[in-house]
């Protein structure tokens, strides 16, 4: 299984979010999900899939999510909004306008 990158906002200055990450890749890597990138802004998970999760799955990363004492999670197929973009700031790509 191909690595996870790993990303975070103000990592240079709150580089234990770049460890927490790490933790959580880790985690993710042993049930091989097919997750490319993991990005974390304020304690929100942005989770990008290279392939259509099952809804157990979804689960189970916001479960892993949750052992860090954190609860919301974006998740993107590729780039593109999956279930919920919360607050519209895609890190894996542009934004979608369909207006």
């Amino acid at each position: 299984m191909a690595q996870i990158a790993l990303s975070a906002n103000r990592s240079n200055e709150e580089s234990w979010r770049i460890e927490r990450l790490g933790g959580v890749a880790a985690k993710i890597a042993a049930r091989e999900f097919p997750i490319v990138a993991l990005h974390d802004h304020k304690g929100t998970l942005f989770v990008n899939w290279s392939k259509r999760p099952e809804t157990s799955q979804l689960l189970a990363v916001m479960e892993i999510w949750s052992e860090e004492s954190e609860c919301l999670a974006n998740h993107y197929l590729y780039g593109q909004p999956l279930c919920i973009d919360l607050y519209g700031d895609n890190p894996f790509g542009p934004p979608v306008l369909d207006r």
